[in-house]
């Protein structure tokens, strides 16, 4: 299943792949007010499903703002209370220096 953001100018795409009990969330483009509500849609779905894990890939985001980061420490948060399924892959790229800067990834489930 892919989900696409309204706009071709805020291109952010959402992929999921699932095998077995467990969903490969992919996140690209960019990740900000105007896009984050399609993450946290698909996100809260995954969350809300019967899965034993959940990898949120965001690698290929080439922006994040505020509202993007918000939408990671919601589905955190979300994942700690029931079950702590999530973890999060981010590389090196924007994400990951989002992080750095905010001081937030102690707040996050991050993995390699």
């Amino acid at each position: 299943m892919t989900a696409r953001s309204p706009g071709p100018e805020r291109l952010f795409t959402v992929r999921i792949e699932e095998d077995g009990a467990s969903l490969a969330v992919h996140a690209a483009g960019e990740l900000d007010i105007a896009t984050a509500q399609t993450l946290e849609e698909t996100l809260r779905h995954a969350l809300d499903g019967d899965v034993a894990s959940i990898v949120l890939d965001v690698a290929e985001v080439s922006f994040i703002d505020s509202w993007g980061l918000r939408v990671l420490l919601r589905a955190a948060a979300h994942s700690r209370a029931n079950g702590d399924v999530l973890r999060i892959r981010c590389g090196s790229g924007v994400v990951r220096r989002m992080l750095d800067v905010t001081g937030m990834d102690d707040r996050l489930p991050l993995t390699v």
